[in-house]
């Protein structure tokens, strides 16, 4: 029995896909693939003010395609997160995924 791999189960569904759709997932997948084959090392963002207590989002240096940066998002006197995005360009403007918090 031949085993099915992610990208078998998955090309019949985007067949029904429109043209747009496929594009911006072929943009966000060259931006992903780009970032995960050659992660730079992480850079603290400009620093804070000595008396924030919010911790500033990490981020990889942007790149050609794409790269993932660690967010943390404020909401009143707390602080969420990490959360991790790809930011990759697409038609000349920078894209933006949530893709979820990461495994610790």
């Amino acid at each position: 029995m031949v085993t099915k791999t992610q990208t078998d189960k998955l090309l019949p569904a985007l067949a029904t896909w429109d043209l747009a759709d496929l594009r911006d997932l072929q943009a966000a997948l060259t931006g992903l693939i780009e970032a995960l084959e050659s992660p730079p090392p992480l850079t603290d963002a400009p620093s804070q003010p000595e008396e924030a207590t919010l911790p500033g989002p990490r981020k990889r240096p942007t790149s050609k395609q794409g790269h993932i940066e660690t967010k943390y998002i404020p909401r009143g006197k707390k602080v969420h997160g990490p959360y991790l995005y790809l930011r990759y360009w697409q038609g000349g403007k920078l894209k933006s995924k949530y893709l979820g918090k990461p495994d610790r």
